[in-house]
């Protein structure tokens, strides 16, 4: 027995809608938190960015942004907070993760070791200038911050000349073993996705406030 053609088309036509519903229901939740935290972070004029559902805002004259990014493939969830900072040099930090975690040499800036770091051992850094990176860690608050924001390998600080970029992993299995949440869980985890999202703010002043960073206004 053959079945109908438009009978099929409309079977795909039904489960299309409804995945389309499903995941725009879960993008206006996380955008309905999303708004919320960005307001207790003090933004100014936060407004929602339709084409990627991003919030932008001001925070002492700094152009601000918090994106969250659903999984892809082989790269969990994300959360990408962005600052328009003007910084003097660059600098990167990873936490390392074995040999194959480690950055390649032949781009970015060098491989450097803050003195000052006690687990240095446990992250990759790279920098232009070792002092900037000695500097940053100088203040006791900071390094506690990174400890709490490089867990998964999909984690990173980069701070470059005109931003700084914090990104964190929602799903990954060390984030989910961290918080002690369960390793299959359906839909998405939207406390932890405001945890994480406080903590990246949280960081992102700490540094700011220890090199003592001035707001980038793009030309």
């Amino acid at each position: 027995m053959s079945l109908d053609p438009f009978f099929i088309y409309w079977c795909i036509a039904v489960i299309v809608i409804g995945i389309i519903t499903t995941v725009m229901r879960g993008s206006s939740a996380v955008t309905k938190r999303l708004s919320a935290l960005v307001g207790s972070f003090g933004w100014e004029a936060p407004r929602r960015i339709w084409w990627n559902g991003a919030w932008r805002g001001r925070w002492r004259g700094f152009p601000v942004e918090l994106r969250h990014i659903g999984r892809q493939k082989n790269v969990p969830e994300r959360l990408v907070l962005t600052v328009s900072a003007t910084s003097p040099a660059r600098v990167s930090v990873s936490r390392r993760g074995g040999f194959l975690s480690k950055p390649l040499a032949l781009f970015g800036p060098p491989l450097v070791e803050p003195m000052n770091l006690a687990n240095r051992e446990q992250y990759w850094i790279r920098s232009d200038e070792l002092a900037l990176v000695e500097r940053l860690f100088s203040r006791a608050d900071v390094a506690p911050e990174f400890e709490r924001n490089l867990i998964s390998k999909f984690d990173a600080v980069k701070l470059q000349t005109n931003r700084l970029r914090i990104v964190r992993a929602v799903d990954d299995r060390n984030v989910k073993q961290r918080f002690n949440r369960p390793l299959i869980k359906f839909g998405r985890d939207y406390e932890l996705i405001e945890t994480i999202a406080s903590e990246e703010w949280k960081l992102a002043v700490a540094i700011i406030e220890a090199l003592g960073l001035r707001g980038y206004e793009a030309g």
